[in-house]
């Protein structure tokens, strides 16, 4: 494993809505800060009047990528907008699957290996259909791979959380396995873990994980205490990092460690993300030696 980082990381001051940094600062930062590998999160940029929602955001990624290169950055993983399924009208969705079809083509133009995308949840007339949503996300995610295939774009699918009252596909270990094994595509399907959803559904994620075993492909690294989907950095919530990464080692993952924790620096200052984040990859190593070393 290496220490990654999303580009998330550095985006906001002071809890602000708006994106301060630009996503060159952004790389500039994390690099600063030590990182070589990075997490282009396209989904900060998929929204209002950000660049991916432009006529010319392929040249905006082009850009970025033209600047990373000159920094030696490697783009190993990228996160695709999302949105939820229910609340979208067909208008809106047709954007929104535009978005992501902007995701794949720019995780290609990026040479990203893996992109992370979101399952959908389908509700019927009584309230959350199972069989409907796996029937869904089965269909939407082979569209997506064809367009993948055509960029050497990798799909992993990332768990999801649910909140009171209300059902979410890929929540459950087992959704995100029979989806796996329907679209019956090992080369281009994997999953992607993220701690944080799972810590809220109270899961044993060392046993997850396990069962998760060579399909995990990509990590969301993120804390927080229970409640809320906090992203705050591990060791800042109520997480039990150790059997996570002992299960890591166990499994044989490859991929890398990949914070996702913009809440962990959102509320920052301008002149404290340096430091903060250069923490963030000081922690990253320490945790990797952690795994490598456990027994």
């Amino acid at each position: 494993m290496r220490v990654s980082t999303s580009t998330c990381i550095h985006e906001k001051v002071l809890w602000g809505k708006d994106i301060v940094f630009t996503c060159k600062e952004a790389v500039q930062t994390c690099v600063n800060a030590g990182y070589k590998v990075l997490d282009m999160n396209f989904a900060s940029y998929s929204r209002g009047t950000l660049p991916m929602t432009q006529p010319n955001w392929e040249y905006w990624v082009k850009d970025v990528k033209e600047f990373a290169d000159s920094l030696g950055v490697e783009w190993q993983q990228a996160h695709a907008h999302f949105y939820r399924w229910i609340k979208a009208s067909p208008e809106e969705k047709v954007w929104h699957e535009e978005l992501i079809r902007r995701s794949i083509i720019g995780a290609g133009i990026l040479e990203a290996k893996w992109l992370v995308i979101h399952p959908g949840t389908v509700y019927d007339d009584t309230w959350y259909s199972q069989a409907e949503s796996l029937k869904a996300n089965v269909e939407a995610f082979q569209r997506y791979a064809e367009l993948a295939s055509k960029y050497n774009v990798g799909i992993a699918i990332e768990n999801m959380f649910e909140g009171q009252g209300y059902r979410r596909f890929g929540a459950p270990v087992d959704d995100l396995l029979e989806l796996y094994e329907q679209l019956n595509d090992p080369e281009t399907f994997g999953i992607c873990w993220d701690t944080g959803h799972a810590h809220l559904q109270k899961i044993n994620q060392a046993a997850a994980l396990r069962r998760i075993g060579r399909r995990l492909k990509a990590l969301h690294i993120a804390d927080n205490k229970g409640e809320k989907d906090d992203h705050i950095a591990p060791y800042f919530g109520t997480i039990e990092w150790e059997p996570i990464l002992r299960a890591l080692k166990e499994i044989g993952y490859e991929g890398d460690f990949t914070f996702e924790i913009h809440n962990f620096t959102a509320g920052l200052a301008h002149g404290l993300h340096e430091k903060v984040v250069r923490f963030s990859y000081e922690l990253g190593e320490f945790m990797i030696d952690l795994a490598n070393n456990s027994n």
